[in-house]
């Protein structure tokens, strides 16, 4: 399901995008939002299957980690432009704006990173103390934004210099800078391991920013055009492709899915819960018991028996005594009846 809703998640959000950065970027644009009612459609459309795919995994982490491979696809477009110059010759323009800006590139090492933290949740499920957690909250913001800063000056110190210049010699370091900070976005999300509430922060600061420069275009690009240059042209349009709103959602969805699945492995490891079991169930694995099964000698009196009504007999035999045998002591059983002989 994953493999097959991601891309057509990021070929919406490139078409919409392309749309928005069209209109937005036109000469006399007036703030008139009317003509991207479609484009923002088609863009909520590929953000809610973005959703869906990161769902996925309160049930397999698998589907994650193989989409997560597919980022090596666009992080090699990143490193060597050469490779746009094919691209572009054999898709539609609509699908390879957002290739070019970075856009599958951060969707799909984000979705991977998550899939690899799920993955090591459900082998282990329990916390890493308070002190992680502490660091976890700290560094992960941090990681993700030198991390999302250093791909965006890497896409614009290389794969759009190159499309603008028809210059696709690989840049050294603009490639290794690209590469570096792929590694701290997926170092960022790793320490969702110690911390699930880590991301909350950065996806609550993508989402504003995503709203402001639809709600507040103008002061919003201002700000963004005070940027250092190259910055200044990917940061906006990649932002209107979409890329700030998957992820903050993205974030935010994995948090929820992050604390099921923590949840349901630590339920697996007490024993026979189940998932959909409530918190009664879980004080009751957590303490070795289980519905209706007390120990007898708390729960039921010691039985009591009526005296005997009969006294005590000896144990009788079955068979009487063979001919020249002594009876064993004890009651005996009356001699086994012979059928009426005839007289004589």
């Amino acid at each position: 399901m994953a493999l097959i809703l991601t891309p057509i998640a990021l070929i919406l959000l490139s078409i919409g995008g392309q749309t928005m950065n069209l209109t937005f970027f036109s000469y006399g644009f007036d703030g008139y939002l009317t003509p991207l009612i479609g484009a923002l459609l088609l863009q909520t459309l590929g953000l809610a299957l973005l959703i869906l795919v990161v769902l996925t995994g309160i049930w397999s982490s698998a589907g994650l980690i193989v989409v997560g491979i597919f980022s090596i696809a666009p992080l090699i477009v990143a490193v060597f432009p050469v490779t746009l110059s094919w691209i572009i010759r054999i898709q539609p323009r609509g699908w390879g704006d957002g290739l070019v800006y970075g856009l599958p590139l951060i969707v799909l090492t984000a979705l991977g990173a998550m899939g690899l933290v799920l993955a090591l949740v459900r082998r282990d499920p329990r916390p890493k103390g308070t002190a992680l957690g502490v660091i976890g909250i700290v560094a992960a913001p941090l990681l993700l934004t030198v991390g999302a800063w250093a791909i965006i000056w890497g896409i614009a110190d290389g794969a759009l210099y190159a499309l603008q210049r028809f210059q696709f010699d690989l840049r050294p370091a603009a490639a290794a800078t690209v590469f570096a900070g792929t590694l701290l976005v997926l170092a960022g999300i790793a320490l969702t391991r110690w911390s699930p509430f880590a991301l909350i922060l950065p996806a609550l600061a993508l989402l504003i920013a995503s709203i402001l420069l639809i709600a507040a275009p103008d002061a919003t690009f201002r700000m963004l055009f005070q940027l250092p240059r190259g910055l200044n042209t990917v940061v906006p349009t990649l932002l209107l492709y979409g890329g700030g709103a998957a992820a903050g959602l993205l974030y935010l969805t994995f948090t929820v899915v992050l604390l099921r699945v923590r949840r349901q492995s630590r339920l697996t490891a007490n024993g026979s819960a189940h998932p959909g079991d409530g918190p009664r169930a879980q004080a009751q694995n957590s303490a070795g018991q289980y519905p209706g099964a007390q120990n007898a000698q708390t729960q039921y009196p010691p039985a009591q028996y009526p005296p005997a009504q009969f006294p005590h007999t000896a144990t009788r035999h079955p068979y009487p005594p063979a001919p020249g045998q002594q009876p064993a002591p004890g009651q005996q059983p009356p001699p086994a009846p012979y059928p009426p002989q005839p007289e004589p």
